[in-house]
């Protein structure tokens, strides 16, 4: 595929400087436009060394306005990135809507690495070209435009380039010391980077490859490719549904069972043998959070479930066995300007702490298949995506070695009521229940069969749910301990 890259196309001097002015005009045109948009430009640099990525980028840079564009590079990984799943490093620097990101080296460099010094399977490549099209399809359906530009050379241009033998106006920097023979085999590179390409190119989010043995063609090239993508790229149209009850998938008629009426609400426990377990299973906890910050096995942990469930208290009987500098809580409330300028899994990528500690999240990326869902904060289309968009998310977690336990603590409506009141008549508890909370009640229903298909779509043999009878919190806090001691001890037994 890359023969027809080979074919000397090049342009004079006097033709590069015709042509970069009104190219510069165009791009700066389509990037003042960009941040009236509710979308991100992601642009990816990838190709053969020697190809003159960072020249490139350079000069993207200094064609458009550099305040709107935040560049990313990736050549060297810090101890920070190695402690999370792969793809923690390339969430937080996504740009936020209205913005650019460039990429220099990226989600694709480590599976092209692997492929070249065979370090990586077959099948393992396969399924990271698989990770690589469903992150950028995630990108795409929120609305990002995402530019993917491959540069190549002939392996006489590579190796003149590299041993610092081309001609001054076309050499490149460097960014290695070493000597040519040991940057690989250029056959085998072309190979890798073949297979890379085919298994990553689609309609969302295509290759475009560009010949890059002149500079001056290259950069024209992928300037006119950027300005024409971003000039045609569409705004998302997705508007919300507009009346209360159009949402049919919801609103069954009439009253049908859910897997929540299989949760036995009855199920409570003594106050002294409570304490009893309670103390155990703490003691228990304590030892295997630190045997998991021996083995680097991070804990990631979801509490769910209807206000006034007790997720708190629950919370703070887990909290309360681990030494806190094991552990971070993060408390989700409804998104800030930040958050909402971002994919929604951006907010909860951020937040994964290294390996060896725990995050747990007090309500979590589930809220938008519940609230944003029943609310109608998020479209049909948006919240349909998300079960396997947070399947996939859940995956990477534990193919990095993760721990994941999900909680839904179930209560029933009188028993919430009784909830309520009790905290509407406590001062020191007046300010947990809010008008919202009462609203919420009208759409019990709506909630329950929510939260139905959000178990039966995201129940994973590798992720389970665990239902939690909450209506005795007692009997609710042992069956949450209980369901982390015995989670942990096995995965900790077994091999990372």
């Amino acid at each position: 595929m890359f023969e027809t890259l080979e074919v000397g196309r090049r342009l004079k001097r006097s033709e590069y400087n015709d042509l970069q002015l009104p190219l510069r005009q165009k791009l700066l045109e389509a990037q003042f436009e960009l941040a009236q948009q509710d979308y991100p430009v992601i642009i990816v640099v990838a190709g053969l060394d020697g190809a003159g990525k960072g020249t490139l980028v350079h000069r993207l840079n200094e064609w458009m306005d550099p305040r709107g564009i935040e560049t990313n590079t990736y050549w060297e990984h810090s101890d920070e990135e190695e402690s999370r799943p792969y793809f923690w490093r390339f969430w937080r620097s996504l740009p936020p809507r209205g913005k650019i990101g460039i990429f220099l080296g990226s989600w694709y460099t480590r599976p092209a690495q692997a492929a070249v010094d065979d370090q990586m399977s077959r099948e393992e490549f396969a399924v990271a070209c698989q990770q690589i099209e469903s992150f950028e399809r995630m990108l795409h359906d929120d609305g990002a435009l995402v530019i993917k530009l491959w540069l190549h050379v002939s392996e006489e241009v590579q190796r003149a380039q590299l041993e610092g033998k081309a001609p001054r106006s076309q050499q490149n920097p460097r960014v290695s010391d070493r000597p040519y023979e040991l940057h690989g085999n250029y056959a085998k590179t072309l190979e890798a980077s073949e297979k890379l390409i085919l298994g990553t190119d689609s309609s969302h989010s295509r290759w475009h490859l560009i010949e890059a043995q002149d500079r001056y063609y290259r950069d024209i090239t992928a300037g006119e490719i950027i300005a024409e993508a971003m000039q045609a790229h569409k705004p998302r149209n997705q508007p919300l549904p507009a009346g209360p009850s159009d949402a049919d998938d919801i609103a069954v008629t009439g009253r049908q069972p859910t897997v929540l009426d299989g949760v036995d609400l009855t199920k409570s426990m003594e106050k002294d043998k409570y304490k009893k377990k309670l103390a155990a299973y703490q003691d228990k906890l304590q030892d295997l959070s630190w045997k998991a910050y021996r083995q680097r096995r991070s804990v990631v942990a979801v509490f769910e479930g209807w206000d006034a469930a007790g997720k708190g208290s629950a919370i703070r009987r887990v909290t309360g066995a681990i030494d806190p500098r094991l552990y971070k809580l993060v408390q989700v409330g409804a998104p800030t300007d930040e958050e909402n300028a971002q994919h929604y899994l951006w907010r909860f990528w951020r937040q994964l702490q290294r390996d060896g500690r725990a995050t747990f999240f007090d309500r979590s990326w589930y809220g938008r298949v519940l609230v944003e869902r029943v609310e109608q904060f998020a479209s049909p289309a948006e919240w349909q995506r998300a079960y396997s968009e947070i399947n996939q998310f859940e995956r990477q977690l534990v193919a990095h070695g993760c721990i994941v336990l999900k909680f839904w603590i179930h209560i029933s409506k009188d028993e919430q009521m009784a909830r309520f009141k009790t905290r509407a008549q406590e001062p020191h508890k007046r300010h947990k229940i809010t008008d919202e909370d009462w609203r919420n009640r009208e759409k019990w229903h709506d909630y329950e069969l929510a939260v139905d298909q959000m178990v039966s779509h995201t129940s994973t043999q590798h992720a389970p749910w665990t239902l939690v009878a909450g209506n005795d919190k007692p009997w609710a806090r042992i069956q949450i301990l209980k369901t982390f001691c015995k989670t942990m001890s096995a995965a900790l037994d077994k091999e990372k």
